[in-house]
């Protein structure tokens, strides 16, 4: 993977369906070249393709499970892996591991806590809480969009509403008006362990800055940032190409205001399970 795949990638990240003529021509290939540039690293096992990211800062509920095991990383990965409502886990160097899980309420949180707890001998468990901005309440027909696009987010309009019996024009207008709210966003599922050359690599950031999550956007070599509530925390993904870059991006955010402490931890493992939706419409009853 190179600087280019990454700005393919980092444009399909802010909109997934954007055509491949409009990232072409943003990234300065043909719409043949780009398309190649894809599939290429879906054979490289570096893209996994695209799914449906909700919004947690307003939809339904999710937390990110903070985990410190010491039996072996594929075991607690499992073990994670196969609670309900678990979207995201990302393993990290020296046994520790982070699962962004979706629940109903408080009590089931705490169930899905000492479940782990439990059966992976976790010797420490943190809990993250997502901001709450507002709880936004989505149509039936919003929810079987989202579920029929949840393992393909590309897929032509023209099938999913073959598949839910609505014309095209309704899916698109649905799927447009779910961006403009901001309730979900596609999303290009990066394997970053098999991205050999470039270091992923993530930062907790403590601080009571409200407006920080803003600022850090204009770091070098961001991917990903989202605010925690609880503890106030804000956390951002950053990937480099050698050591010292790495080490530039780290001394930029180190010396921003309002940053009280930041840990670093280097990705080695992580994986996209698209079938949170199916738990989270299960849960709102549809």
């Amino acid at each position: 993977m190179d600087e280019v795949d990454v700005k393919i990638l980092k444009l399909l990240w802010e909109d997934g369906r954007m055509p491949l003529q409009e990232v072409a021509k943003k990234v300065g290939l043909s719409t043949t070249g780009v398309h190649k540039r894809l599939r290429a690293m879906k054979d490289r096992g570096e893209l996994n393709g695209f799914s449906i990211i909700l919004n947690s800062d307003k939809i339904f509920n999710s937390a990110v499970i903070s985990v410190r095991a010491r039996k072996r990383r594929r075991e607690v990965i499992k073990i994670m892996g196969e609670l309900s409502g678990v979207m995201h886990i990302v393993s990290v160097i020296g046994g520790r591991y982070y699962a962004e899980i979706w629940y109903g309420d408080e009590y089931e949180l705490r169930d899905k806590v000492n479940y782990i707890r439990r059966l992976t001998g976790a010797y420490r468990i943190d809990v993250y809480h997502h901001k709450k901005l507002e709880n936004l309440e989505l149509s039936p027909l919003d929810w079987k969009i989202l579920l029929s696009l949840k393992r393909n987010a590309r897929r032509p309009f023209k099938e999913v509403a073959e598949e839910i019996g609505i014309s095209s024009k309704t899916v698109a207008k649905r799927c447009r008006k779910l961006r403009e709210i901001d309730a979900c966003r596609v999303y290009p599922i990066v394997n970053r362990p098999s991205t050999k050359e470039i270091f992923w690599f993530s930062l907790f950031i403590e601080t009571d800055d409200s407006q920080f999550e803003m600022r850090l956007g204009k770091i070098k070599n961001l991917w990903r940032v989202s605010t925690f509530s609880s503890p106030p925390m804000v956390y951002g993904v950053f990937y480099g190409r050698t050591i010292q870059e790495v080490d530039e991006i780290m001394e930029s955010v180190v010396g921003m205001k309002g940053v009280k402490r930041v840990f670093y931890e280097i990705i080695v493992h992580e994986k996209f399970y698209p079938e949170y939706i199916e738990y989270v419409a299960h849960k709102l009853g549809l």
